[in-house]
């Protein structure tokens, strides 16, 4: 779990709490659900009918005789309402398009969720990594100071004892040099992980958890591909891409087709004598100069880039998938090579080279050796396990989580 500092008083999230919690923070997410929302805006308008149109008419009305003379006069007034209907098959396809832009909407705030949750995860993994290794260098570093302290009170008894101080005043900045190190990466993603969360750079972290591995069961490489294949949501927004582009080919085309004004009338002429007209209207355009050329020759060109970036998606997608399993293997079998004990062997060497080497049973550079292995020992495997759980949770995303459940994303324990 991990602890931060709120309101002056520790209190304690879980993981999950804490992907909540970057969720809510996220302007970005923020940013995704606002395009959600601006699709489903666009369904709506795109399943709505043309309003009607209505014209009104008034106007004067003279009769005159074949000599000019006026005769009577009167008004002239008239109005029409007409409703517009579309040709059958625009409105559908128009719909159609629409839904593809949100379910593409929808699609990239699940693929940013997934993404952020296992950035938080990684993060979290990294700083209680870093905050490991800082603490192992500062142990080793304390004993060297200690040491140098004691041989520094000591009088020294020739030449060799003097260069053996120096040796250890060169080991003693080696060691500071590599602890500012560590602690200015731990400090960077404590620093990365807060602002993930949303909190304050002043908010203190820590992290309650065990550096426990990603779950060791897989499935064979060819059903994991096949996985991403099939539930991979960025070639699912290809796919939809795909889709949306063969129905804008085909709106297209129809577009030419004419649509019908249908409405009622009514008109009424007075001059000394009434005249009165209703009945019926029917208007619609007649496809002469435009047959939309220009714009299905657009549409078909966008078909075949979507084509093309599906199928160039389908094929980066197989080649992360088969380059994270085999980098997952690979670190998996250099994890197992530096086990826990192993690490634990030679933080106790270390600690008894020190002793040793006080009563002089050693020598210097066996005790600097001893040293420097375990730092090194220790980094390799940090290293190591968070490069796995990089590449295990590179293949949940890249399979849309389909290999586990439940999601490695949330196989943190307290």
């Amino acid at each position: 779990m991990i602890s931060v500092l709120l309101h002056g008083f520790l209190a304690a999230i879980t993981l999950q709490e804490a992907e909540s919690l970057a969720l809510k923070n996220n302007s970005e997410y923020r940013f995704y659900q606002a395009e959600v929302s601006a699709m489903k805006g666009a369904r709506t308008q795109a399943g709505l009918w043309k309003n009607p149109e209505i014209s009104l008419e008034y106007g004067e009305r003279r009769i005159k005789n074949s000599g000019d003379q006026l005769q009577n006069e009167g008004t002239t007034r008239g109005g029409s309402v007409k409703q517009t209907f579309e040709f059958p098959g625009k409105g559908s396809l128009r719909k159609a398009m629409a839904d593809q832009d949100l379910l593409i909407a929808e699609l990239g705030l699940l693929q940013f969720e997934k993404a952020l949750a296992g950035k938080v995860h990684l993060l979290a993994l990294t700083y209680l990594s870093a905050c490991q290794q800082s603490e192992a260098i500062e142990e080793v570093s304390e004993r060297a100071v200690a040491l140098l302290d004691l041989l520094q009170s000591r009088p020294l008894a020739g030449t060799q004892q003097l260069l053996e101080l120096r040796v250890i005043e060169g080991t003693l900045l080696s060691l500071q040099q590599s602890a500012k190190e560590w602690i200015q990466a731990r400090e960077e993603s404590r620093i990365e992980l807060n602002t993930v969360l949303g909190l304050p750079q002043s908010h203190l972290l820590t992290i309650e958890a065990s550096l426990s591995t990603p779950p060791q069961s897989l499935p064979e490489i060819s059903k994991i591909v096949l996985a991403g294949l099939s539930h991979n949501l960025l070639l699912k927004i290809r796919m939809a891409e795909l889709e949306k582009s063969a129905d804008a080919v085909s709106s297209a085309k129809l577009d030419i087709a004419p649509d019908f004004s249908v409405g009622p009338f009514f008109s009424q002429d007075k001059a000394g004598e009434s005249e009165v007209n209703f009945g019926g209207s029917l208007s619609m355009t007649l496809p002469l100069w435009n047959w939309n050329q220009g714009t299905i020759a657009h549409s078909q060109a966008l078909q075949k880039q979507a084509d093309a970036l599906l199928l160039e998606a389908r094929r980066k997608v197989e080649a992360q998938i088969m380059r994270s399993y085999r980098f997952l293997q690979l670190n998996r079998k250099l994890l197992e090579a530096t086990p826990e004990k192993t690490i634990s062997n030679l933080r106790s060497a270390a600690d008894l080279a020190d002793r040793q080497y006080r009563t002089g049973a050693i020598p210097v550079a066996l005790y600097i050796e001893v040293q420097r292995e375990f730092l090194n020992s220790l980094k390799i495997r940090h290293e190591t396990f968070l490069q796995l759980w990089s590449n295990r949770l590179d293949l949940d995303l890249l399979t849309s989580g389909a290999l586990t459940e439940p999601s490695p994303y949330k196989s943190v324990k307290d």
